[in-house]
């Protein structure tokens, strides 16, 4: 079958891995969804539905493309978009309210996938900023985000050739209990996650 998976560690006591012709169960925490390639671009490249923030969905990005990136060392995307993501997270410089700060999630085929503050913000000596980074691509193969290694660090994922999908599921890490990391990943029908409606209003 060829299918390829990638696992990418989060600590010096795991290694990465790439498995052909397999996906590994003992890599992952609970299921795994798939979602069909969206446009022939040369990138493993799907549809994104939305972008949450403490599993609110924002309306910012409702017809945005998204390319499964290991080579890619940050999150990016349209500059408009990353710009008012920016904004809306609100990471202040001096860290003063990072303990504060809310889950950044990818709504893709009706599951909300999380990043904690640990991997979209980017905290040294003292002054921290969002890891995001802005990259416009025109269409028709954009507006497109680029899931680069922090995503890729808490979602395990594989790559079906034969059938043309990209499939995500919770990586399973050393020393993280499991309930912690299955939070990660919401489902839109599960009730938890907030439509976006009046109260983002300016």
């Amino acid at each position: 079958h060829p299918i390829f998976a990638v696992f990418l560690s989060d600590s010096e006591s795991e290694d990465s891995e790439i498995t052909f012709g397999d996906i590994k169960q003992e890599r992952m925490v609970g299921d795994m969804f798939w979602v069909p390639v969206s446009r022939h671009t040369g990138y493993w490249q799907v549809q994104m539905e939305d972008i949450a923030i403490g599993n609110k969905q924002q309306k910012l990005c409702s017809d945005c493309q998204v390319a499964v990136d290991t080579g890619t060392s940050m999150l990016a995307g349209p500059s408009r978009v990353i710009h008012e993501l920016t904004r809306r997270l609100r990471v202040a410089p001096d860290c003063s309210n990072y303990q504060d700060l809310p889950d950044l999630g990818f709504v893709v085929a009706g599951h909300v996938m999380n990043l904690k503050p640990s991997d979209y913000v980017d905290k040294s000596a003292g002054s921290c900023s969002p890891s995001l980074m802005s990259l416009d691509v025109p269409p028709p193969n954009g507006p497109l985000f680029i899931f680069g290694d922090p995503f890729l660090r808490k979602f395990y994922s594989a790559y079906d050739l034969r059938r043309q999908r990209v499939g995500f599921a919770v990586a399973r890490h050393v020393g993280v209990p499991e309930e912690k990391a299955q939070a990660l990943l919401v489902s839109l029908s599960s009730g938890k996650v907030q439509k976006a409606g009046a109260f983002l209003s300016k």
